[in-house]
């Protein structure tokens, strides 16, 4: 079956979806990781707001920051097995802590907008809570073969990636 003649008005059309599609993307892909430091740097300061230190960190903050510690610890594992560069696991991770920012931010909108469900003091471990657990789910993933821990060398245990279609490295 032969193609319809294209004219002049739908091959613009075309690039200029085509152009707005890419231009979408860039700023997606520039403004996640510039939300996500923001976030982290109004979550550090909103910690430390009364300047008293270390003596005004709750209980919470103190869990959450240690929880914190030990799931960067744990993406930076993963980053490494699954073969991420640094500024490759870095904007990973500035990303998804961007997208964790817009969900706080729309969540903090939504609650300063009206009357709220949820008590005043709950949001600070809500806020904290939103970026621990994509700070849990940015780390990369993919089916690791149990074929490889059942050596014959108990001593080395290295494992191996049983999937072909491993995450985009980029």
């Amino acid at each position: 079956m032969a193609k319809p003649p294209v004219s002049l008005l739908v091959i613009l059309d075309s690039g200029l979806t085509y152009g707005l599609q890419k231009l979408l993307l860039f700023v997606l892909t520039s403004l996640l990781p510039l939300l996500g430091v923001i976030g982290l740097v109004v979550t550090y300061q909103s910690c430390f707001e009364h300047g008293g230190g270390l003596l005004e960190i709750s209980r919470f903050e103190v869990i959450a920051f240690l929880l914190f510690i030990a799931l960067e610890r744990r993406f930076t594992y993963y980053c490494r097995l699954f073969g991420h560069s640094f500024w490759q696991g870095l904007l990973r991770l500035l990303s998804v802590l961007g997208v964790a920012s817009l969900i706080v931010g729309v969540g903090a909108l939504l609650i300063g907008g009206g009357t709220s469900a949820i008590e005043p003091i709950l949001l600070q471990p809500l806020w904290l809570s939103t970026y621990l657990l994509a700070l849990y789910l940015c780390a990369p993933a993919a089916l690791i073969d149990d074929a490889a821990q059942n050596s014959t060398r108990a001593d080395v245990v290295e494992p191996t990636l049983s999937t072909s279609d491993m995450e985009s490295k980029s």
